[in-house]
């Protein structure tokens, strides 16, 4: 079977009419200066957005090594008052007592404080056995000798004790004596306090933690004399 040959001029035109991929290529091609001036642009765009990422990270450590040296400062400085009583005392002999301590590191600067028996506050030491034992005649006889201080606007440094009321008991005991001992439980102490940064805290004995607040409030009408 005979094969038809295409005439030589169709088999040129076929090959003219194919596009030429490098020419192609050539012209979609940038110029060799638009295309350096895109690649050192782009380098500058790449360092420019390294410079910025240390920037930011350098500002986030200097942030967060300025907070950390906040909270070690406050740490340094941070006092915890703690209330307490009991019926005898260090060295075992008898006696009610209402202490208040400082077990902080740093200075606790007392802007006010008061004490309360069965929820009614009291002024001195005369009114709280008033409330709590009746007018008692020996309580101001040399028999019931009481020792009373006041911590109105009073700075405690760290690990200071102050004795709010110590009444050592009488031999022979008296009632006084006795029913002061029995209702020392129902003594509330609210106070508040502040560090030497002027951070502050509302204190509640009847709390297991104090209150942070941004200052102290108004003081209540009836505050704590000794």
């Amino acid at each position: 079977m005979a094969t038809e040959t295409p005439p030589p001029g169709d088999a040129v035109t076929a090959d003219a009419v194919q596009p030429d991929p490098v020419a192609a290529h050539r012209e979609s091609a940038p110029p060799p200066r638009i295309a350096r001036v895109l690649a050192d642009r782009g380098f500058e765009l790449l360092i420019g957005g390294g410079v910025l990422l240390i920037s930011l990270i350098s500002l986030f450590v200097a942030v967060s090594a300025n907070r950390t040296q906040e909270r070690m400062l406050a740490a340094s400085v941070w006092p915890s008052l703690l209330f307490g009583t009991s019926s005898a005392s260090q060295e075992g002999v008898p006696q009610v007592s209402f202490d208040l301590v400082n077990r902080g590191t740093g200075p606790a600067r007392v802007r006010w404080a008061e004490l309360r028996y069965d929820g009614v506050p009291v002024r001195d030491s005369d009114a709280l056995l008033a409330r709590c034992c009746g007018r008692l005649p020996e309580s101001s006889g040399p028999q019931y000798s009481l020792i009373t201080s006041g911590i109105q606007r009073r700075v405690l440094g760290a690990d200071e004790w102050v004795a709010l009321l110590r009444a050592p008991r009488p031999d022979p005991s008296t009632p006084a004596w006795e029913a002061l001992d029995r209702e020392r439980h129902k003594i509330r102490l609210r106070a508040c306090y502040c560090s030497v940064l002027d951070d502050c805290w509302l204190f509640d004995s009847e709390s297991d933690d104090p209150e942070p607040v941004r200052h102290c409030p108004r003081p209540p009408a009836v505050l704590w004399g000794g």
